[in-house]
């Protein structure tokens, strides 16, 4: 497969003798490149609660759009989209029975699956739960309109779990009256995607549906995937001035393999084996669920603004975990929310001003049952309860214009969480019991107009972040009920940064945060493959981001972002191990991320990114590390138009430079599995054709 590389690496020249011939009409030309530089418009984001331009908001921001992601992208993970963000960190795009693993600022890095200490919205509906797990395995890269990334705490604005803020907003209906979409995309190690995506456009309404399959038969042993995807979105104007959204999905996946960890001896004489006891138990899960959402917003009058948030979600889920006891875990979960949200823009003291007033409220019931598991059989029954958990949330923010130059914002949020288990399985003891968890956030931010291209910013702000339900459950003593000796984390966070866009792009941040009863993972031999946590004490985060984005010429497009991340344990000894001074696992000092993007006026399209990670600790005692990388990603293609059919092929390579290293590191594993390698230099291609008739 290597010896592809030579030919992909051919095509480059040929797209850059096209494009010099594009954008310098001749040798000697006195044409200047300063008046090909774009100036973009400010753009606004919600992810602060209300629509506001990026450049005025006093946060860390990231805005990724369709336009900003090159074409050509096999659209499996979401990663695809967030690599070029600073201060985020992905790992795991290989595993689907462990999901997307993804941190900000090291808040959901201790996270062995899904998604914790980060607020996950679709389409202003929440995807994480009132306890504080999220899972991406319903939103499909394909479907992804924009992404708003908020980086750093905000639990002022989103409550529990909010280290950082995720909003993800699907595609709606096309302009024109109708279209239609057909993709395909197959590569390596037995991948194969289909898509088809339609939708359509009234003068009142609009909607768009999708669905989606993907097979891929992985790199590893044991490694098989298969999902199933559907989503339809409706929005209706009407006469009124309200609008109305509703969304719906359907996720079924009755197929994601576990392949586990592996030591580093292990990962390095075969990488693409399985751990022996991941094939011997037939580790993995399968997953169905549902998601009803529905958004409702009406202006009153001229500056005020409300809108009400309803959803339902329900999840079928049963995994197998490599060991006898318990192995088998079965949870149906229903989770219902609503939301309440109020704007006033009116001025205050004759200054520009706007308040935000809402309330949100959650809620989760866990019916899980824990089973034997005999080498992948369904054993006798060792746990039965049923887990409530709801939250109620009450917040308030304030955006004052001061003046030309000045910003300030303020916000304040209260929070309640209860936790309660009912356990039916009363042959080891009645561990029923019941908690109840109270916090109250707060942040403030001022933002200087250094000149029309430039500001400074500054901000504190706090955020806790609870035990999810599984945390909590997962008890070391092997019993129901709760673990008794976990609790919260809190953090505490200073933010200093310098953004602008004086036709080039750019962010500049600088943080520092302390936490306090860091909740970190680890793992005991006698359950291998289970995860458990215990509070460590108190951590300080001190860091950088960096980010610049530049279209230097009329057809690219160049991004480079770079992370510095000094994360250390303070004050943590656990069983007479003293681990003052240790870096937290699972997070790179450095992290840097450079991307070029070609597209031609004929259609030829192609892009680079490389992205460098230096190594990092994958335990507390900072014994083992996981090796420093570099990764590179290539996609070329073409796009044509012929009257309303439009077509596209495009072919990619992921890991270019064939190097061996590991897509995903778990965190404290017991027996020194700590590591997923990832596949090494692969392709992939694919197509699509999309019709869109004539505006009538």
């Amino acid at each position: 497969m290597t010896a592809c590389l030579p030919r992909v690496l051919g095509c480059l020249p040929i797209i850059l003798i096209l494009e010099w011939g594009a954008v310098v009409p001749g040798v000697g030309s006195q044409g200047s490149q300063n008046s090909q530089v774009e100036v973009l418009e400010p753009i606004e984001v919600t992810a602060t609660r209300s629509a506001r331009p990026v450049q005025n908001i006093p946060n860390a921001v990231s805005l990724i759009t369709k336009e900003d992601v090159p074409p050509g992208q096999p659209a499996i993970t979401l990663d695809e989209s967030l690599s070029t963000v600073p201060g985020l960190f992905t790992q795991n795009p290989y595993n689907f029975a462990q999901d997307l693993r993804i941190s900000i600022r090291g808040f959901g890095a201790r996270s062995p699956f899904g998604i914790r200490g980060i607020k996950i919205l679709v389409d202003d509906i929440p995807q994480t739960l009132p306890d504080g797990i999220s899972q991406l395995d319903a939103v499909d890269p394909g479907i992804i309109d924009h992404i708003e990334v908020l980086r750093g705490p905000s639990a002022s604005l989103y409550g529990n779990a909010s280290g950082g803020v995720i909003s993800i907003f699907t595609e709606d209906g096309p302009s024109g009256p109708f279209d239609f979409e057909l993709k395909g995309v197959t590569g390596s190690f037995g991948l194969l995607k289909t898509q088809i995506k339609l939708g359509g456009r009234t003068p009142t309404s609009d909607y768009r549906v999708f669905g989606s399959r993907l097979e891929l038969n992985g790199y590893r042993e044991h490694n098989v995937t298969e999902n199933l995807l559907f989503q339809t979105k409706f929005n209706w104007q009407a006469e009124s001035g309200s609008d109305t959204q509703w969304t719906f999905q359907k996720l079924y996946s009755p197929r994601a393999e576990d392949p586990g960890g592996l030591t580093g001896s292990q990962a390095a004489i075969n990488p693409r084996q399985a751990h022996p006891q991941n094939v011997l138990f037939d580790v993995g899960e399968e997953v169905d669920q549902e998601l009803l959402g529905w958004r409702w917003r009406k202006p009153l009058g001229t500056k005020q603004d409300l809108t009400f948030t309803a959803h339902l979600i329900h999840r079928d889920f049963s995994n197998r975990l490599p060991f006898v006891s318990g192995g088998q875990v079965e949870f149906e979960r229903w989770a219902p929310g609503a939301a309440l949200k109020y704007i006033n823009n009116h001025s205050l003291f004759s200054k520009s001003n706007r308040w935000i007033a809402g309330l949100d409220f959650l809620y989760q019931n866990d019916d899980r049952q824990r089973f034997d598991n005999n080498t992948g059989l369904k054993g006798a029954e060792t746990l039965n309860q049923r887990e409530t958990v709801d939250s109620l949330g009450i917040y308030f923010r304030d955006e004052l214009v001061l003046s030309d130059d000045w910003e300030l914002t303020a916000g304040a949020r209260y929070d309640r969480i209860h936790y309660r288990v009912d356990d039916a399985f009363v042959a080891d003891g009645d561990q029923s019991g019941a908690q109840t968890l109270n916090q109250g956030s707060g942040t403030l931010g001022a933002l200087y107009h250094l000149t029309p291209e430039h500001r400074i910013y500054l901000n504190g702000s706090t955020v806790f972040e609870t035990p999810t339900t599984t945390e909590l459950i997962n008890n070391p003593s092997g019993t129901g009920g709760f673990n008794p000796i976990l609790k919260p984390q809190t953090s505490y966070s200073m933010e200093l940064g310098l953004k602008g866009n004086p036709g080039i792009e750019y962010e500049l941040a600088l943080f520092y945060i302390r936490t306090e009863d860091e909740i970190t993972p680890f793992e005991l031999a006698a359950f291998p493959g289970r995860t458990f946590f215990r509070n460590s004490g108190t951590s300080e985060r001190k860091g950088v981001e960096a980010w610049l984005r530049w279209r230097l010429l009329k057809n690219w497009q160049g991004t480079v972002s770079y992370t510095y991340s000094d994360f250390e344990f303070q004050e943590f000894v656990v069983s007479g191990m003293d681990f003052n001074g240790n870096r937290l696992p699972g997070i790179p000092l450095h992290r840097a991320v450079g991307q070029i993007e070609y597209r031609h006026p004929q259609g030829w399209f192609g892009s680079v990114l490389a992205e460098h990670v230096s190594r990092f600790y994958v335990n507390n005692e900072n014994t083992v590390d996981n090796s420093a990388y570099t990764n590179v990603r290539l996609n070329l293609g073409m796009e044509k138009r012929w009257g309303s059919i439009r077509g596209s092929v495009f072919m990619g390579v992921n890991n270019m430079l064939d190097e061996s290293y590991n897509a995903n590191t778990r965190i404290n594993a017991a027996g020194g599995r700590y590591f997923e390698p990832a596949p090494p230099f692969n392709l992939f291609a694919g197509i699509s054709l999309s019709w869109s008739p004539p505006f009538q």
